[in-house]
């Protein structure tokens, strides 16, 4: 049997799991904008919704272990939130750079490995 210290700290891992996967979705999809029309900008907007959520639920299951308030701010957002979101967008900038270097470098080249420029 897990004691109450135990149990919220699996419950913080699986929060925190779900915001580190909404911030790299919603660093996917500012990275990757969709086509006019697209939905994804309102799957951003719930995404963001939830993650409000997420983090307020991780505040206050940091407040029943008894750490400060001031440092929980701390952690959440300078520890966890823009690191996570701010090496996504970058990871996904590099990516998304380097896939559109090789499709230009497809194009100028043949069948035969010539280039045809």
């Amino acid at each position: 049997m897990l004691t109450l210290e135990q149990n919220a700290t699996i419950y913080l891992m699986f929060l925190n799991g779900l915001l580190f996967l909404g911030l790299n979705f919603i660093a996917w999809s500012t990275i990757h904008i969709g086509p006019r029309g697209s939905k994804r900008i309102g799957y951003v907007l719930i995404i963001s919704a939830l993650l409000v959520f997420v983090v307020q639920e991780e505040y206050s299951t940091l407040v029943s272990l008894q750490f400060p308030p001031g440092k929980i701010k701390e952690i959440l957002l300078v520890g966890f939130c823009a690191p996570v979101f701010f090496i996504s967008l970058l990871y996904y900038r590099v990516r998304r750079g380097l896939m559109e270097k090789k499709s230009t470098e497809k194009l100028f080249t043949n069948k035969d490995g010539n280039e045809d420029r």
